[in-house]
């Protein structure tokens, strides 16, 4: 693990607030994301990579917390109606990589994540998904 200075990213995406079953809240924003190709609809994305992001913390990773899925832009001139225009805080991260065989490989770094020996801020997390690298992702764990 790394703790390295990462930048604020302007983001276009759809979320929704987890409450519940976060497996299946987050999978379902992931298949809604995929079957609809939103990524075809953000026009001023810089690249194919998504990025999903973990926001807006009621208290920590255990309590109800907002799930975002989209792309990096450079224009936000006009937000399309049906995404919510989000900013990876610029911030310390503590940077984790999932590689092996997905979603599984990512699930379990996630429960190393979890473990009480990391300072986290509850702020902002989140990973970069790259079609180019689809056995790998990068995960950004914000800190104190």
């Amino acid at each position: 693990m790394n703790i390295e200075h990462q930048y604020a990213r302007t983001l276009y995406g759809i979320e929704t607030r987890i409450t519940g079953d976060p497996a299946s809240q987050i999978g379902a924003v992931w298949q809604r994301f995929l079957n609809e190709n939103l990524t075809d609809d953000i026009l001023e994305r810089l690249d194919d990579r998504l990025i999903a992001m973990y926001f807006n913390y009621d208290g920590d990773h255990t309590q109800p917390y907002t799930f975002f899925l989209g792309c990096e832009v450079g224009d936000v001139a006009c937000v399309p109606d049906e995404f919510a225009l989000r900013t990876t805080p610029a911030g310390n991260y503590a940077e984790f990589l999932a590689a092996g065989e997905m979603p599984q490989s990512l699930i379990e770094t996630w429960q190393q994540i979890w473990a009480p020996d990391l300072k986290r801020d509850f702020v902002a997390d989140y990973e970069i998904h790259d079609p180019a690298t689809p056995h790998e992702v990068a995960i950004y764990v914000g800190t104190i």
